[in-house]
């Protein structure tokens, strides 16, 4: 018997799945007689395209070579921790951030935009980059 099973399922515009999704889940259930299980669902949320992820990563090459950082990676973090700062750890009081690489495509989008902001207003001169992806890093 699997420990987990995950189905991924579009829900119609009434609220019902595929009929073949419901009996895919009627079977599975049956794995599980007699014992107690929990049934999580969870809206899928579409991730960043490797498009956006290449633009980003461009648009840091440049802002890191206009800014002086020695490394794109360091401007990622101090980007990433300006606008993604969370509350400190409550143990340790160090300071903490949300992952970009747990932002949905929308939410991506909205970031990349506001480090575009943020470059320029602290005097990255991005006229050299065209905002096509560069090389992903």
């Amino acid at each position: 018997m699997p420990l987990h099973a995950s189905i991924t399922a579009r829900v119609d515009a009434t609220g019902h799945l595929p009929l073949q999704v419901s009996r895919r889940i009627a079977t599975l259930l049956k794995r599980y007689k007699g014992h107690t299980v929990t049934l999580t669902l969870a809206r899928v949320r579409p991730g960043r395209s490797s498009n956006a992820n290449r633009r980003y990563w461009s648009m840091l090459a440049v802002g890191a070579s206009e800014l002086g950082y020695d490394s794109v990676n360091d401007l990622h973090e101090a980007i990433a921790m300006r606008l993604l700062r969370t509350a400190d750890d409550p143990v340790l009081g160090t300071p903490r951030r949300t992952s970009t690489t747990t932002l949905d495509s929308s939410a991506f989008v909205d970031y990349a935009d506001a480090a575009m902001r943020l470059l320029i207003e602290y005097g990255a001169d991005l006229t050299e980059w065209d905002g096509r992806p560069g090389v992903e890093q």
